[in-house]
């Protein structure tokens, strides 16, 4: 399938019209308010992203923007972006100091979670503390500012608010940014996103109170009379009447809202198909917020190239293929990340099936095979068709799961303790389940190769999971599939930010055989195995920029590109007979909204 420049441009013009009409109906104090599109942050795929981040300087002049790891700057009335410091892997945080200058960022690199300045002209980098902050003799509760996860500036710039995760709760620091004449304050409740009021005076932020998460004013305060559940981060107006953050609809969706700082009703001020929050206000007045565009679907292609024909058109992604090719499990579900975050482990994600030759495609799953509170992703059948695996974080684990394939009883852990544990494939013989994790390795999490050993006709395990071992071998491990007879293990990993690579290695483990390295900055891409074990799908970017679906040799050789519509990949996945491959089609980008005062 592909979107069309003129189905891109018709969208536009609905979600204009249709946050212009809301503004204009709902915010007495500025009736007319002009809305404006400054720009639309691209990311590179659905898995491993977070939603791209955008702040408006305190003067309103420049936008900060941060998707796929990289820090941009650009003016909010268009023109060059400047590109800011290394790329990271993650972006968590983004916030201006004052002066509208330098740019706070929380990110992660190789060394793990480092907060680093920014200077938005020169583009010089430094770390921002290295250091736990020195201790005094009333100190009551130590304070690190480099386990902070948000952070905000008072508005002259000389103390700093930061709210940091402790068990069962949180700590607050408010006091100078070198840690002096300072408050810290521990909380059992979970706060997040601290504000200041331009007073600086006053400090609000988020607060999750049995499972519902409000405005908190002054931060830390459990005392509101707040319906409205909000989501952040949060935004002061100019003259500190008034608080701006995101809240749930009907839908479930995130609107933008308005509220007085004291009595009052709140208003909304958006009204879009998918979450619009993260709104940051200028000292003259402006309101940027995100406006989340995220759609995913599955399609198939024949594997030696062809036309591709799109199966659904519900949010569906990471196609797998049953034993006999009549249907394809998918990933389905909201999967909307702000939100998700929040209640992690519990994300909407569920497990469903679509038929393979859907014609119409599929509006909705043809029949659910898992839905719980919790992410349920990637399931695989069984060789003899009577059970299925699946990656699932219920009862707070991150592992593989097992379950009948015609849900006679309930799924049950196949593996304990896992961390960022991958979607499991059943080996051909029936005797074993692959799968990737990761470990805490070296001052960083490393992906892994595992598999444990199971009985296709009772269901139970056999032998636990164990590691593989890949011998001379660097990279992160972060997809695996079979080769026909079970005897070796085709798997993708990351070589560093932008390099993948494609390996074989024994059962038992050894040292990998290379069979294809390729430059792309998409993660956890997948890839799929033909049946004769000669060929591999994966995903790469191509000529025309999108990421496309390509095969190579298993022995190795020259890629032959398969797909070729306008549109972005990810997730192939080859049939049993061979002929075709399913693969995730998808659009995830973040547009910056600004509302003129």
């Amino acid at each position: 399938m592909s979107f069309s420049s003129s189905f891109s441009r018709a969208l536009g013009v609905v979600i204009c019209l249709a946050v212009v009409a809301t503004v204009g109906a709902q915010n007495a104090t500025s009736p007319t308010a002009p809305l404006r599109l400054v720009t639309a942050a691209r990311q590179n795929g659905p898995v491993s992203y977070r939603d791209p981040i955008g702040v408006l300087s305190p003067d309103g002049q420049w936008l900060a923007y941060a998707a796929a790891g990289w820090v941009r700057v650009m003016h909010v009335a268009g023109g060059p972006v400047r590109t800011l410091g290394p790329r990271s892997a993650v972006v968590r945080f983004v916030t201006w100091l004052p002066d509208s200058r330098r740019i706070a960022v929380f990110a992660n690199d190789s060394t793990g979670d480092n907060w680093w300045l920014l200077d938005a002209n020169t583009g010089e980098r430094r770390l921002l503390w290295i250091a736990p902050f020195a201790s005094s003799a009333g100190d009551a509760i130590a304070a690190d500012p480099r386990e902070f996860r948000q952070v905000a500036w008072s508005p002259d710039g000389t103390q700093i608010a930061g709210v940091a995760p402790r068990s069962g709760g949180s700590l607050l620091y408010v006091g100078g940014a070198d840690g002096g004449n300072r408050r810290v304050v521990a909380s059992d409740y979970r706060l997040s996103y601290p504000a200041w009021a331009p007073d600086g005076q006053t400090v609000a932020c988020l607060i999750m109170v049995q499972g519902r998460q409000r405005v908190s004013l002054p931060c830390g305060s459990t005392v509101t009379t707040d319906t409205l559940q909000a989501w952040g981060p949060l935004a002061f107006s100019p003259d500190g009447t008034k608080l701006y953050f995101g809240s749930p609809n009907a839908r479930g969706t995130l609107d933008l809202w308005v509220r007085p700082v004291g009595t009052g009703a709140p208003q909304r001020l958006s009204n879009f198909a998918r979450d619009t929050y993260a709104p940051s206000v200028s000292r003259d007045g402006r309101v940027l917020f995100g406006a989340q565009d995220y759609r995913v679907f599955v399609a198939t292609v024949p594997s030696a190239g062809g036309a591709t024909r799109q199966i659904t058109t519900f949010q569906s992604e990471t196609p797998t293929w049953s034993r006999d090719d009549r249907t394809i499990s998918v990933t389905y579900g909201t999967w909307r990340r702000i939100t998700d975050d929040a209640r992690y482990p519990d994300i909407a994600q569920e497990v469903g099936l679509v038929r393979a030759d859907a014609n119409p495609p599929s509006s909705a799953p043809l029949s659910v095979v898992r839905a719980s509170t919790s992410e349920d992703q990637g399931m695989d059948w069984s060789p003899n068709g009577r059970w299925i695996v699946l990656h699932s974080h219920a009862d707070s684990l991150d592992d593989v799961w097992i379950q009948p394939a015609n849900g006679s009883a309930s799924a049950k852990p196949a593996s304990r303790g896992g961390h960022e544990t991958g979607w499991p494939r059943w080996s051909p013989d029936g005797r074993s389940i692959a799968y990737s994790a990761q470990v805490r390795q070296s001052q960083r999490w490393r992906g892994i190769l595992m598999t444990l050993g199971v009985d296709t006709a009772t269901g139970t395990v056999t032998r636990e999971a164990k590691r593989v071992p890949l011998d001379q071998f660097g990279g992160d491990v972060d997809q695996v599939e079979w080769s026909a007879n079970s005897d070796s293990l085709v798997f993708s990993a990351a070589e560093g930010l932008d390099q993948r690579a494609i390996y074989v290695v024994s059962r038992s483990g050894g040292r990998p055989r290379l069979v294809h390295r390729f430059a792309s900055d998409q993660t956890f891409s997948g890839l799929g195995v033909s049946p004769d074990f000669r060929w591999v799908a994966f995903i790469a970017p191509a000529a025309d920029g999108r990421f496309q679906v390509f095969r190579v040799p298993v022995e190795g050789g020259t890629p032959t590109q398969v797909t070729f519509d306008p549109s972005d990949k990810t997730q192939p996945a080859v049939s049993r007979d061979g002929a075709t491959i399913a693969f995730t089609v998808f659009t995830y980008q973040m547009q910056f909204w600004m509302i003129e005062p």
